[in-house]
């Protein structure tokens, strides 16, 4: 279940994967922007309607008269309503509903939004018992709201504040593409700085507050571990300590548990990608649907090479590849060819049609959406990667000459 909550957060400069100018994305394209709930558990956001209503959200829409209005938790089985309501002549609404327990609500405008519009929708973190109080502006409803009446309401409003700020700066920028990217990731990260100090220091004074389901999402690596404060790994663990005190049986706190591990478990990937040089085991399947493992060739020199059908580059390249297979074959050496096709039959096709004879050809058919993106960190194709009998990354980014020279140096011919 997993509530959708409409929040800018680097939209001008987290572009497509697959062009070398693009921002470095890692694992973390996978990270949900916020944490999900059970997809199978309603309950834990609507009560029976029958029962007493034992939640209250009301406020002024500044020119919203008669406008209408739900309160809603959006699931992967469709939108679970709370409340249904209309603004006044003045503009001012009061809906009630009942919820099981905390979690991310919206309140939302019911209209018919057209393509290419944002809907206008605003987050609130609902407990049991809550009557919050939103001040919004009908044309500006997104970027308006100030809450009261809730412990969540003030560091809500805050972050919001800094949310606004951030964002403004990002419309300010004309054609982020004419800078450096490292530059770019500089500019990024010290206008976002005042939003990250205050989540951080907020998270660490008030663990368990429901708000913090919303606040970290910023704490999450959204842009890459190369530039990921572990500080604020320590924040993310320490909430969800904390909820596991305070929400033990919750399916958030299994949720936020499980993007705490995430990150965890990628962060100490990345760490051995980059100062260990370990190259990450890769296991997918070969067009007969058998599993091959990068592993099995252990003991071997392997030039893993990442390629793809629909690459034109990759294909100019292969007559190469598969010569200088030919030539080293015999001298301890192996080619583990991995696809990021999409289409079964054309990658197999493309394997015929090359004469790429070796034996280790596998794909997971996700194309750019394909785990090993992130994990060996490239954006673009055709990408290699040399890898010494002890599994350790020894050069990259061979191809052509470069790849035929490294070859002599390992072989001496």
């Amino acid at each position: 279940m997993r509530p959708v909550i409409s929040i800018l957060f680097l939209t001008l400069f987290l572009v497509a994967c697959g062009e070398e100018d693009t921002l470095d994305q890692r694992k973390t394209d996978k990270i949900s922007e916020e944490p999900t709930t059970s997809s199978s558990d309603d309950r834990k956001f609507r009560k029976d309607p029958n029962l007493d209503p034992n939640v209250v959200v009301a406020g002024q829409i500044k020119g919203g008269s008669k406008t209408p209005l739900i309160v809603e938790a959006n699931t992967n089985q469709g939108a679970v309503i709370i409340a249904k309501g209309n603004t006044d002549k003045q503009g001012k609404f009061r809906m009630q509903g009942n919820i099981e327990d905390f979690g991310l609500y919206q309140l939302r405008i019911e209209e018919n939004v057209p393509q290419g519009q944002e809907p206008r929708v605003v987050p609130m973190t609902l407990v049991p018992d809550d009557s919050v109080y939103i001040e919004l502006t009908f044309n500006n409803f997104n970027q308006s709201a100030r809450y009261s009446g809730t412990e969540w309401s003030k560091p809500l409003n805050r972050y919001m504040k800094e949310m606004r700020t951030f964002v403004d700066w990002q419309k300010s920028i004309e054609n982020p593409r004419q800078y450096d990217q490292q530059k770019l990731m500089k500019m990024v990260m010290k206008q976002k700085k005042p939003m990250d100090e205050f989540i951080i220091n907020f998270i660490e004074d008030q663990p368990a507050n429901p708000v913090n389901i919303l606040l970290m999402t910023n704490l999450m690596p959204m842009m890459g571990y190369e530039n990921y404060d572990e500080a604020q790994l320590k924040v993310l663990q320490k909430m969800y300590r904390a909820y596991k005190e305070e929400y033990p049986e919750h399916p958030m706190t299994e949720q936020v548990g499980k993007q705490v591990t995430q990150v965890e478990n990628d962060l100490k990937e990345f760490k051995s990608f980059n100062e260990e040089k370990i190259a990450p085991e890769i296991a997918m399947k070969n067009p007969q649907g058998e599993i091959m493992k990068l592993s099995d060739l252990k003991g071997k020199y392997v030039l893993i090479d990442f390629w793809a059908s629909w690459c034109g580059p990759c294909r100019k390249e292969n007559p190469n590849v598969v010569r200088l297979y030919n030539k080293y074959k015999d001298e301890n050496f192996e080619i583990f060819s991995v696809s990021l096709d999409k289409n079964k039959e054309k990658w197999k096709r493309a394997i015929k049609a090359d004469g790429l004879v070796w034996n280790h050809h596998v794909s997971d058919l996700k194309g750019w959406e394909s785990d090993v993106v992130s994990t060996y960190q490239f954006r673009g194709i055709p990408h290699t990667v040399m890898v010494d009998p002890e599994g350790k990354i020894i050069a990259t980014k061979l191809r052509g000459p470069s790849l035929e020279q490294k070859l002599k140096e390992l072989f001496g011919k």
